[in-house]
């Protein structure tokens, strides 16, 4: 496509998926006003969703709504090329439970269990750690913020040591408040604050409150317990007892092939005989998880499996396509995987319509005369989380319903060989140069 066609979100939308939007759903984004880097996200999700055979009439104003305001926030480029640690309570819940139900030894007593990439707040490792009292647990990452403020509220923003704001948020309103006078309101109180906090080395915390409003200098160490340490390190600087567990999710994406593939290598030599390697995606609710399971044995470490979860095969959101660099490989072969299980008629053909028709009955959307997904108005006027908790329980059913054996069967007429996982996910083995090999 010329310059001319792109700055139209119809004209690529119709260019990849041979369709357009109609006017409600378009008239709420414009491509030529969005960063570069949005840019790019939006044409590889719409490259990916054509490689994934998926049909325009999918995107909905949710999509919409997180491609042109979401999004945008959880990009380096908003945060002065700072990766936001967006994350939330139970993301990595499977994922714990999928580490539980492996078999581990360690030649050094307690298993050793590192996570990459924690950021801050690190919920997802603190969940880990009292999943598994029973291991040591490192938190790592190669940037804390020396200060973290709370205002009367809950919403918070991260410092560094010379007082430069680097990220706020909003709980209620996660990666959607970027506005300068919730900004300036921050500095304005780290202002007044951070006169008043006593110095701590790196090892120890300080806090300061006023007015309902608090400071804590190094927060990170206030995080930690018996069977949990936080490191700030790079990767090739770690000097850690062998691990039985590496989990790095949420982190590899944003990176440049080359850089991503060179920092998988150096993951891998962190585990032990026998350990495993955690890497992929998932929303930060935890939802449409994508994962890849490394594992290391006498000849190295390999790809053994590649996993995903049943909400991907018709999502409201964008997860499944989000790629935030050029060939990430594992949503290329979560498309492809997408792909064989939508042509298999005798699965599709009963899912798809089962989908919708569960959809309207747990009154989330329907489709319009043009086949487009239009939400219901009690959807449009529920609280934040109300229709994700309905899609969650939608999710549940077509789960217990069997749906996701399925998939498996689909993909096994493919030619994939094809299970179902400890954690209920849909699980494959990679074909070969489909991942890349540390």
């Amino acid at each position: 496509m010329d310059s001319a066609e792109a700055i139209s979100f119809n004209s690529l939308l119709e260019h990849y998926l041979g369709t357009r939007l109609p006017r409600r759903l378009s008239r709420n984004i414009s491509f030529s006003e969005l960063s570069t880097e949005a840019k790019g996200v939006i044409v590889r999700l719409l490259t990916l969703m054509k490689r994934s055979s998926v049909p325009a009439t999918e995107i909905n104003s949710q999509m919409i709504w997180l491609l042109a305001s979401v999004t945008p926030g959880m990009l380096p480029s908003a945060w002065g090329g700072r990766i936001p640690p967006v994350t939330s309570p139970d993301r990595h819940r499977k994922l714990d439970d999928y580490v539980v139900k492996q078999t581990h030894t360690s030649i050094n007593g307690k298993p050793v269990y590192i996570d990459l990439g924690c950021g801050f707040p690190p919920v997802t490792t603190i969940d880990t750690a009292r999943r598994l009292p029973d291991w040591t647990v490192f938190g790592v990452d190669r940037s804390f913020s020396r200060y973290a403020l709370y205002d009367v509220d809950g919403n918070y923003a991260c410092f560094d040591r010379l007082g430069k704001l680097q990220y706020f948020q909003a709980p209620t309103k996660p990666l959607n408040e970027r506005s300068n006078a919730t900004s300036d309101r921050f500095k304005s109180l780290f202002t007044d604050l951070r006169p008043h906090i006593k110095t701590s080395d790196e090892n120890s915390s300080a806090t300061v409150e006023k007015n309902g409003n608090r400071l804590i200098c190094n927060p990170i160490r206030t995080f930690e317990a018996k069977n949990l340490k936080f490191l700030k390190s790079n990767i090739e600087d770690l000097k850690l007892p062998p691990a039985s567990t590496v989990r790095c999710m949420n982190v590899l994406l944003y990176f440049e092939k080359e850089i991503r593939e060179l920092m998988l290598s150096k993951i891998c030599t962190l585990i032990d005989d026998n350990g495993i390697v955690i890497t992929g995606f998932n929303h930060p609710f935890g939802i449409y998880a994508r994962y890849s399971v490394y594992t290391k044995d006498k000849t190295g470490v390999v790809p053994s499996e590649f996993s995903f979860s049943l909400d991907n095969l018709r999502p409201l959101g964008v997860g499944p396509w989000l790629t935030l660099a050029e060939e990430d490989r594992e949503a290329e072969l979560l498309a492809d995987l997408t792909g064989a299980i939508r042509a298999d008629r005798s699965f599709w053909a009963e899912f798809n319509p089962y989908v919708d028709m569960l959809r309207s009955r747990y009154g989330i959307c329907d489709r319009d005369d043009s086949g487009f997904i239009h939400f219901t108005k009690d959807s449009r006027n529920a609280p934040p989380g109300a229709v994700m908790e309905k899609a969650s329980a939608l999710w549940t059913q077509l789960e217990a319903e069997g749906y996701t054996d399925g998939a498996i069967e689909a993909l096994g007429r493919a030619g994939y060989q094809a299970w179902k996982n400890q954690v209920g996910n849909i699980t494959v083995i990679p074909p070969d140069g489909s991942l890349p090999k540390p």
